[in-house]
């Protein structure tokens, strides 16, 4: 083998270990870190277990209620605005949806639920997280219907 061929080899391999670290990176920051207990009962099954050394986020109450104090009348554009808020906030954190924890959902009507499900299929699908959904007589606004709060967390 002359130098040449040598040195191109070498070059070759440190090219494609680059690349295969790259890619374990990219993974790792979209591999979850937490570890979910029971992930195939229902959600009063489960259980996410945070790892020591892990970033925590506290996501407060969400609702679809915009800068100007409108919110939209239906259910189902509510739901995905909340959800939407919640993934924007996770995102902002370096986080992602595979890193929550527990959800707290509460509603006004129980006929939106097909709404909620709806949303969280779409924002959220493969969900794993811990979760209470809570059926209340009212939220802080009379046209809020539906309110999210969740937990996050990550190991660095």
């Amino acid at each position: 083998m002359t130098l040449r061929n040598a040195t191109r080899l070498l070059a070759t391999l440190f090219l494609w270990l680059t690349a295969a670290g790259s890619a374990a990176a990219q993974n790792a920051e979209n591999t979850p870190t937490n570890i979910v207990r029971n992930p195939t009962g229902g959600y009063t099954q489960r259980s996410v277990e945070i790892p020591p050394g892990s970033r925590i986020l506290f996501i407060s109450g969400q609702t679809a209620t915009d800068a100007d104090g409108n919110t939209p009348p239906d259910a189902e554009t509510q739901a995905d605005i909340v959800y939407a808020k919640v993934g924007q906030t996770l995102q902002d954190a370096g986080m992602n949806w595979s890193d929550v924890v527990k959800t707290n959902l509460y509603m006004v009507n129980p006929s939106d639920i097909g709404a909620i499900i709806k949303a969280g299929a779409k924002h959220n699908p493969g969900g794993k997280q811990a979760g209470t959904l809570v059926y209340v007589k009212a939220l802080a606004y009379p046209d809020v219907l539906i309110e999210l709060e969740a937990v996050a967390a990550k190991k660095e």
